[in-house]
């Protein structure tokens, strides 16, 4: 049986690179996670996870295994650097789609609260006024309840205004 697992097959090359190398490294010098422990001073528990490619070592556990084993640390860090940028970038891209995700989550949930707006009547600038459920017309850009229109009562025009005052034509 083999002493280790196959690396996770979404994990970058360059980390997979890095992470076999280390591997390397350990069965060189003989080691088990423990003796990587005693020998490192980073847990056993960190040690597989370092090895089996689920989190990057950092650069002072892998400074730590260069000098348990022997090994020259500098191309070592060199890797590792590599390894680092690789690994960053891999969790941005994971980042953003789990933003995605919920993103994705978020405007399904609020979906289930309602209706979505029906398109009825004409804005200003000839586009559409949506309209709400209940017969509500949702202005953009004015502010009130749900994106319901303020109502404004009818102003008299100038004419209209010289009448009641009692002014003749």
């Amino acid at each position: 049986m083999p002493r280790w697992k196959a690396l996770p097959d979404e994990l970058d090359p360059q980390v997979k690179e890095f992470t076999t190398q280390l591997r390397r490294l350990v069965d060189r010098g003989g080691l088990s996670a423990a003796a990587l422990s005693d020998r490192t001073g980073y847990s056993r528990t960190s040690w597989e996870r370092y090895l089996g490619g689920r989190l990057l070592a950092p650069k002072g556990a892998v400074v730590a295994l260069a000098e348990a084993t022997g090994t020259d640390p500098v191309h070592l860090t060199t890797m590792w650097e590599l390894a680092e940028r690789a690994w960053s970038r891999s969790e941005q891209r994971h980042d953003m789609t789990m933003e995605a995700i919920r993103i994705s989550q978020a405007r399904a949930a609020l979906g289930e609260f309602g209706e979505p707006p029906v398109v009825s009547g004409t804005a200003a600038g000839g586009g559409r006024t949506p309209r709400r459920p209940g017969g509500a017309v949702a202005t953009p850009g004015v502010a009130g309840p749900a994106g319901v229109s303020p109502t404004i009562p009818a102003q008299p025009t100038a004419p209209d205004a010289d009448r009641r005052a009692g002014a003749g034509p």
